[in-house]
Parts: structure tokens; C-alpha cells; sequence
């Protein structure tokens, strides 16, 4: 990491350093606004209790849930866990994942305090340093300050990493290691090229990839794209055994965890979650409790893959979805085939330059009298493919084998992603957030783009930056739909969540409750669809646990389940009466 920082200073002067602290600026605002609006969903709670070495539903709590035991106090909740309960945490509530991630939220939480805001906090300083982190990247293997400023600026606003960010998740933890990874490879490969010592980047790339293994284990599919690019373009066998090396190191390790750890029984969760999401795909669908799954036609695979290519690419971000009618799309398509050789001849005649770009104007124009729904959706998408075009356009900073690096990370995780969904038969894990390693390096290849237009000749360039100037209005609105958890992409949901029910009783509670007082807590019957998450209880306990997240771990407040009333969190005064801290009907998310 202090290599990283000497970078900056190396390369970057005073106004590119000025440059790059507005963008880190604009990140962390764009990230923190609204972090805690909204209370946390499934997944972020399932962060919460196995940050704290906890199984959801009690299942490592006998001593505080147990069968006729309805009366527990926040201190007997909080007694002290044990090595093996953090592993029977992970392995029972998050199939072994993210064990690097939950190290790491349990001593920031331990630190910083338990709280929404907290958690979510770990994901924003990630997702800041990965903006930061592409800057560096571009400027070093580009030598262009200027180019690793639009990197990091795209990087800043593109929304995929603006919703990861805000959520309290292995996911900006894992885009860093990630790309710190790909940094480390690259620049080990640099060095034997160069004949210069390269053990320490070896040495840094089998550690950082094996952190990113255990903070989510799809982080292979980036090891798949690192060894596609070492069979394809690496000569060098000194590179190869090196390469080979840390990559045995860091699977071992992986292993370490399967046989040893927390993952001992993930392949058995894995195989299961397959089959319970292939009986949804069959039989059930748009009625599950896991959201749309599809079987894999190829149909309804193109369907789902489709955006994750197209969203990687922020000059197309959110079109695919909005855009219909197979007429419209050709004629984008074909309109933007048109742009690409209006920008060459207008480079090749540059004194015709402003009547190419009238005419362009023109056909553009035009063809909103044919497209017959998102006119400007539809010439935006035509722009979009004129610059993934400029992305490749007399590539100037980056050689061919870098070039192909790109390519060949840009593709296979999601290849990775559709081969998968083939393999199981159902569309479940077709989604972005599974295959977001590749921004990163889509970012550095669209602020290619856009440099290759700023640079061309003629007027040509400003009927193109106008038209991407909408498409920025776009991205707008689409951080504004995050903001306002209205985006059914990033948000799973178009009705917005309110702020956090338990962590909003929890706070009524310390204010209200008194010695002789009861907390009278909700208790549903269970359902479980997943063995490994079945507990000993006929009843759930997940409101008792998330609501004692946020109370103190000294203080004595008593409390009692309630398997009747299976929705309201009650303060019981010693007097008789009851006061209602909330009501969690609708509110579970």
C-alpha cells in the first residue's frame, strides 16, 4: 500500500492532486448521502448477527433460546462467543462466505459501534479507495494523469458502485481486493518483462487474492481471467511458475477453509440452494421467496446477461430494460454503426467536419419521428456504441497485451455467471453484483472513450458530447432511484423502505425502559427452507436478535418472546401498561 501512495506523488502534480481529492470528494459525499435512510434488508441483517459471531435464529444461543426458556435478559444475549461460533455463524448463515468481510465489520463495529449507519460506513470507505485505487492503476499503466482522473471520475458516479456502497455487504470490500490483485499481477508481470526483481508483487498478489477469496469465493472467476491472460500472452516461464505459486497458495488457503474452517459445509449449502432454486424455476417462478427465477432457456439467459454487459458500460447504464421494440433496437444499432463511420470520415476530412455532423444531427433527429417509444433513450444507445468503438479507437496508452487483459476480464466473470446458470438450470445468479468485478477496468476503457473524442477533430464531437450529457442526466436519475430506494436493480424493491424498526425501538427502549419493565418481543413460527439454517426452536427469534444488535451490552433489560402477537415490540411497564415501540407488520423487508 505505500507503494500506492508514492505512486501519486511520483506521477501527479499539484493540480492532479487537486483534481483527484475533488473526486474522492464527490465519491464519499455521492456514497454517504442518505447511507442510513433506509432500514437494512435480509441479507445486511444476516451481515449484522454474523458480524457478532451469531447464528440467525438462535442457533448457537441454547443458553439464551431454548424450548419453555421465553425470558432472557440483553446481557445473557451478548455473552462472549467462542472461535467455533463464528465459524458455525458463517458456515449456517452465509454457506462460509465473506469470512475476511465479517473479520474485519466485527472489529470496525467493535471500534465504531453497532449501527446501520456503521456498517454501511465499511462498504463507503471501500468503495472511496477503489475510486482511488482505479486512478492509480490507470496512471501507472497508462502514464496519463489525465486519463486516470476520468477513470476515477467515472469510477465516482457510476451507480453500481454508488448502491454497493450503501450496503452493509462484502461487495466494495471485495472490488478492492480485487483490483488490488490485478494491480499486484500486472505489476509482477511488468517486472519480469523488465528483468527486475518481482517476488514482492508475487508475494502481495497470492495474499491480497486469497483475502479476496475469503471475502467472497466468485473471486475465482477473477483468478480464471488472470490465468486466461497468463495462457494467452505470457511467454516467460520464470512468470509462469511464479504465477502458479501464488495462485497454489492462495487455493490452498481456500481449502484450509473448506476442510478446516468456517466452509465445511458450503458445497452441501451450495448443492442444496441449487435445487431449491431450480424447484422455483420449474414450478414457482414469480411466487418465491428468492425473487424472479427463470429455467435457463437461452431465452430467458440473453434476457438476464443482457444488462450485465450493457450496465458495465456507463454510457449505456440503464437502457437495456427501458428500451423495447426489436425495430427500434436495430435501428439504434444500426444508427450507431452510422455514427462510427460519420467519426472517421469526419477525422479523415476534417475541413467537412461541420456539414458531417449537421447531417448526423439530422439522421438523429430524425429517427426520433420513428422510434416509437424512449426516443432518447433509443440515440443514446446509438452514441453508446460509437464510444465503445472510441474505446478501441487508435489505442494509444495501453499495449495490445493490457488491451486484452481487459477484454479478457470484462468477459469472464459474467461468462463465468452464464455457464453457471447453464450448468444448474435456473437464472438465479445471473445478476450484476456477482459479476462486478469487471467496472473497474470497463471504467478505465470508457474513460478511454471519452478522451479519444475530446481529442478528435472538427465539430463532430460536441453533437456527441450533448447527446452523452442526456445520458448523464440519466445516471442522475438513476442514483436519485437509490437514493430514494425506488430501484428494483440495486434496491430489489420499487416501494422505499422506512428507516430501521428494530433500531428504532431499541432507541425507544433506552430512553423509556425502567428496572421492573418487560420488552415483550414477537416470536412467528419458523420456516426454514434451508437445513443448514433450521435451529431447535419451532419459533423464530430473528426479531429478538436484530433488536438486541442495538441495546447496550451492559444494562440488565429483561425481556420476553411472545409466539402469539407475532408483529409488535411492546414495553411492558411495571404498572401493567403497555407501550408499543413499534410494529414490524410489513416492515421486514
Amino acid at each position: 500500500m505505500i507503494a500506492l501512495f508514492q505512486t501519486l506523488s511520483t506521477h501527479a502534480n499539484k493540480y492532479v492532486l487537486y483534481g483527484l481529492v475533488a473526486i474522492l470528494a464527490l465519491a464519499a459525499g455521492l456514497r454517504l448521502f442518505r447511507l442510513d435512510a433506509h432500514g437494512i434488508f435480509f441479507d445486511e441483517k444476516a451481515t449484522m448477527v454474523v458480524s457478532q459471531g451469531i447464528v440467525q435464529d438462535g442457533g448457537n444461543q441454547h443458553d439464551v433460546f431454548d424450548k419453555g426458556k421465553l425470558v432472557f435478559t440483553n446481557q445473557e444475549f451478548w455473552r462472549e462467543k467462542k472461535l467455533p461460533d463464528y465459524y458455525e455463524a458463517m458456515t449456517r448463515s452465509d454457506i462460509g462466505n465473506s469470512s475476511f468481510y465479517y473479520f474485519v465489520l466485527h472489529h470496525w463495529l467493535n471500534i465504531f459501534g453497532i449501527s446501520d449507519f456503521s456498517a454501511r460506513l465499511l462498504s463507503v470507505i471501500f468503495s472511496v479507495l477503489t475510486v482511488y485505487l482505479i486512478f492509480v492503476f490507470t496512471n501507472h499503466f497508462t502514464k496519463s494523469s489525465t486519463l486516470a482522473l476520468t477513470a476515477a471520475f467515472l469510477a465516482a458516479i457510476e451507480p453500481f458502485f454508488v448502491a454497493y456502497s450503501q450496503q452493509a455487504r462484502n461487495y466494495s470490500l471485495t472490488f478492492f481486493l480485487t483490483l488490488l490483485a490485478t494491480y499486484f499481477f500486472l505489476r509482477a508481470l511488468e517486472a519480469d518483462t523488465q528483468k527486475q526483481s518481482s517476488w514482492k508483487w508475487y508475494v502481495g498478489y497470492g495474499i491480497t487474492i486469497l483475502l479476496g477469496l475469503y471475502a467472497h469465493f466468485l473471486v475465482a472467476s477473477v483468478m480464471l481471467a488472470h490465468g486466461a491472460y497468463v495462457l494467452f500472452f505470457v511467454r516467460k516461464l520464470k512468470s509462469w511458475i511464479s504465477f502458479s505459486l501464488a495462485g497454489a497458495f492462495a487455493v490452498g488457503g481456500l481449502a484450509w477453509w473448506f476442510v478446516y474452517g468456517g466452509g465445511q459445509y458450503t458445497l452441501f449449502s451450495l448443492n442444496h440452494q441449487s435445487k431449491v432454486y431450480l424447484e422455483c424455476a420449474l414450478n414457482r417462478p414469480y411466487n418465491n421467496p428468492y425473487g424472479i427465477i427463470l429455467p435457463a432457456t437461452f431465452k430467458n439467459v440473453f434476457d438476464k446477461s443482457l444488462p450485465i454487459f450493457t450496465d458495465l458500460w456507463i454510457y449505456s447504464n440503464g437502457l437495456v430494460g427501458t428500451l423495447e421494440g426489436k425495430k427500434n433496437i436495430v435501428l439504434s444499432l444500426l444508427m450507431g454503426i452510422g455514427l462510427i463511420f460519420a467519426f472517421r470520415f469526419s477525422q479523415r476530412k476534417p475541413e467537412k467536419a461541420n456539414t458531417i455532423t449537421l447531417i448526423s444531427a439530422g439522421i438523429l433527429g430524425a429517427s426520433t419521428i420513428v422510434y416509437t417509444t424512449q426516443r432518447l433513450g433509443f440515440v443514446i444507445a446509438s452514441v453508446a456504441v460509437l464510444m465503445l468503438y472510441l474505446a478501441f479507437y487508435k489505442v494509444k496508452l495501453l499495449d495490445k497485451k493490457l488491451l486484452g487483459f481487459f477484454i479478457i476480464i470484462a468477459i469472464v466473470p459474467s461468462a463465468f455467471l452464464i455457464l453457471n446458470a447453464v450448468r444448474s438450470g435456473h437464472t438465479y445468479g445471473l445478476t450484476q453484483r456477482y459479476s462486478g468485478f469487471s467496472f473497474p477496468y470497463v471504467v478505465i476503457l470508457a474513460g478511454m472513450a471519452l478522451w479519444q473524442l475530446l481529442e478528435s477533430k472538427g465539430m463532430f464531437k460536441f453533437l456527441i458530447i450533448a447527446i452523452l450529457i442526456a445520458q448523464l442526466g440519466m445516471i442522475t436519475t438513476t442514483i436519485g432511484s437509490i437514493y430514494a430506494d425506488t430501484s428494483p436493480k440495486y434496491s430489489y424493491r420499487s416501494t422505499p423502505r422506512l428507516p430501521n424498526p428494530h433500531y428504532a425501538a431499541a432507541q425507544k427502549a433506552l430512553k423509556q425502559y425502567q428496572p421492573g419493565d418487560t420488552i415483550v418481543l414477537p416470536a412467528p413460527l419458523a420456516k426454514f427452507d434451508n437445513p443448514m439454517d433450521k435451529t431447535y426452536l419451532p419459533y423464530s427469534v430473528v426479531d429478538a436478535q436484530y433488536f438486541n444488535l442495538y441495546l447496550p451490552k451492559d444494562g440488565i433489560f429483561v425481556q420476553r418472546l411472545d409466539t402469539v402477537n407475532v408483529n409488535q415490540i411492546i414495553l411492558k411497564k411495571a404498572t401493567g401498561q403497555l407501550i408499543e415501540l413499534t410494529d414490524l407488520k410489513g416492515k421486514r423487508y
